[in-house]
């Protein structure tokens, strides 16, 4: 068994690679070839155990991961064969989750935003950010970055990083204003109880990546933004309906059908539901993370092809 820890993982990797073994990991599942663990949660006093994974029948390997979210957050990844029942790598701190949350993100980007993309919005800028704007331009040839956050420091630094490695012009805005209306993409990377963006700064085809909130009682886009859009996606239904905010709330609100909903197997597959009559062209991603993604990246690290 070997242990890899965030020194043992490249600070900078190749997103399309990443992106490529994503889509043909969702493939064998939309195939019945790949099988995911849906999140199991247990909630105490003191924060969340999470729990999820996933099986691949195609490449004879299945892939635990757990962690527990309260004062701070910690990971633990295991890889094994289902062969031999072998523990083939442990994974653990934060960069393999950063990694494997910003390359779902890139897909979901690759296949729901417009090719001419320019101009990307960030809300937040803590450690999920960079993964997200690098995994972000990877498939778009995004030459602006507006950051938001209300800690100055932490988008000086982000705004540093982008512009240093990528050269891509960043500003910074300490407030959701109306430039925010110029976005092609917005990424939203919080864990906030209340939407961090109002709807009257959304575009009329912006397309929105929502990434950070996770429970229930976290929500950083309105119910009406969500309302709006023509395309709606998840990575799976089942692991958003019943414990993301933002979802919770459409779906009761009645203006969003569960059969309208359409999941990475939709999308890979090309087999994209569209809602008509909606206000905007805008299409809308909540991803909060399955088993197979993580299945994904593991088997890049244990391949050796995570560079």
């Amino acid at each position: 068994m070997r242990i890899i820890s965030d020194e043992n993982i490249p600070d900078t990797v190749n997103y399309r690679d990443v992106i490529g073994e994503l889509r043909g990991q969702f493939l064998t599942v939309a195939e019945g070839k790949s099988k995911i663990l849906h999140r199991k949660r247990v909630t105490s006093m003191s924060g969340t155990l999470d729990v999820m994974g996933a099986i691949s029948e195609e490449d004879k390997i299945g892939v635990v991961k757990s962690y527990f979210y309260g004062k701070n957050i910690d990971f633990l990844v295991s890889l094994f064969s289902t062969e031999t029942s072998e523990i083939l790598l442990a994974i653990t701190g934060k960069k393999f989750t950063r990694i494997r949350t910003a390359a779902a993100t890139g897909l979901a980007t690759d296949i729901l935003s417009r090719k001419d993309s320019r101009l990307l919005a960030c809300i937040g800028a803590g450690f999920q950010s960079i993964e997200q704007i690098r995994a972000i331009s990877q498939v778009r040839s995004i030459e602006e970055v507006i950051i938001s956050d209300l800690n100055t420091s932490k988008m000086e630094s982000l705004k540093s990083t982008v512009e240093k490695e990528m050269g891509i012009d960043a500003a910074l805005k300490g407030k959701v204003d109306s430039d925010f209306l110029n976005a092609d993409i917005i990424i939203t990377a919080t864990t906030s109880k209340t939407p961090v963006i109002s709807d009257q700064f959304i575009g009329n085809e912006t397309y929105i990546n929502s990434i950070g909130s996770y429970l229930p009682e976290m929500k950083e886009i309105e119910t009406q933004s969500i309302c709006k859009s023509r395309i709606i996606a998840v990575d799976s239904l089942e692991e958003t309906e019943n414990s993301v905010g933002e979802m919770i709330d459409s779906i009761s609100s009645g203006c969003v059908s569960k059969e309208h909903i359409n999941e990475f197997t939709d999308l890979v597959t090309g087999k994209i539901k569209i809602r008509e009559n909606t206000e905007r062209a805008t299409a809308f991603f909540k991803s909060i993370g399955v088993g197979i993604e993580d299945l994904a990246v593991a088997k890049m690290i244990y391949d050796g092809r995570l560079a």
